[in-house]
């Protein structure tokens, strides 16, 4: 018997069991999935048991930020485990129960969380539980990422590997703090907002369901590259650079630019558009500002700094970066 369960807009419907409501397609009862499924129905994790999660806690980010560390202690996923279901956060609990985290492992428990995960394709219920079910190699740590094939959850997986860098990059931008002298730390106060805001500008072709993800990768890149630069400035890591580079490249910059910005004959039904991609001309033209800002306090920033990169070989390390970026662009048409 075939089945296709559909979510009505405005409608306020209990999820199903397993949660079919996202799927869109048929499926039979009599897939191994759905089997399993239902072979853990009553299998959910046991409650609370008097303990009292923190106020305010997110179990999703609760629980990536205890993975990433080095050691993690018995009570600390136990704290993990109360936010998750506080929050009937079924992917951290399916998590916790696959992996044996704070918890006794019970594959039957993850796989019921499993089966209840909202915004889920047929696809991906499929492969997951299918990844749940057989045994794992020593030393393997299951994630809700595995089996991903939706753009949602491509996007939604993005989201956790950008917090999980945009962590570490912090943490080295404060080390590099820490040993400025005070005018170079508010000089990269300014600076850091700056290519924060750059970043946020970052140009991306929002075509597809993968669009969300592919734009938080993007953003991430940059940052990571801002990150990766100011290391090499402070450890005199950049090419030597003279003032005849920094002209050369600046020409082919602004070449490439007034190229970007300049509609072609086949662009005439859509002037503001970028070739096929959704990028507009306006988003280019607010990104190349925003990257000017950046540079020049960048630029600003050397200039409080006892030793490093010289102005030139900064300059032309973050034009041939942006130059990249516009290349990159210029593929569309």
């Amino acid at each position: 018997m075939l089945f296709s369960v559909f979510v009505l807009a405005g409608m306020a419907q209990a999820a199903p069991y397993p949660n079919t409501g996202n799927f869109g397609v048929p499926f039979s009862q009599d897939e191994s999935w759905y089997r399993q499924c239902m072979r853990v129905e009553g299998r959910s994790a046991p409650g609370l048991g008097g303990q009292t999660p923190a106020q305010g806690c997110n179990a999703g980010d609760l629980y990536y930020d205890k993975r990433s560390q080095a050691l993690t202690s018995a009570a600390e996923w136990r704290q993990v485990r109360a936010c998750a279901l506080a929050q009937q956060d079924d992917a951290v609990l399916m998590m916790l129960y696959a992996n044996g985290f704070g918890v006794q492992q019970d594959i039957d428990i993850a796989i019921h969380h499993a089966c209840k995960l909202e915004f889920i394709a047929k696809a991906e219920m499929e492969s997951r539980i299918a990844h749940l079910s057989k045994p794992q190699p020593a030393g393997a740590v299951f994630d809700q990422c595995d089996d991903i094939t939706s753009g949602y959850m491509g996007s939604v997986c993005a989201g956790i590997r950008e917090r999980q860098a945009g962590r570490i990059r912090k943490a080295r931008l404060d080390r590099h703090a820490a040993a400025l002298p005070p005018s170079a730390r508010r000089a990269l106060t300014q600076l850091q907002a700056a290519a924060d805001r750059y970043a946020a500008a970052a140009e991306t072709d929002m075509q597809g369901t993968a669009a969300p993800g592919l734009a938080i990768a993007r953003k991430g890149k940059l940052e990571e590259q801002f990150a990766r630069t100011l290391a090499r400035v402070l450890d005199k890591g950049l090419p030597a650079a003279s003032p005849q580079d920094l002209a050369r490249i600046d020409r082919e910059l602004n070449a490439a630019y007034k190229t970007l910005m300049s509609p072609l004959p086949s662009e005439a039904g859509q002037p503001e558009r970028v070739g096929e991609s959704t990028i507009t001309r306006t988003e280019v033209r607010q990104a190349e500002r925003r990257w000017i800002a950046y540079r020049d306090a960048f630029l600003a920033f050397r200039a409080q700094l006892p030793s490093g990169a010289s102005r030139e070989a900064i300059a032309v390390e973050l034009t041939r970066q942006r130059l990249a970026e516009l290349n990159a662009m210029l593929r569309y048409r």
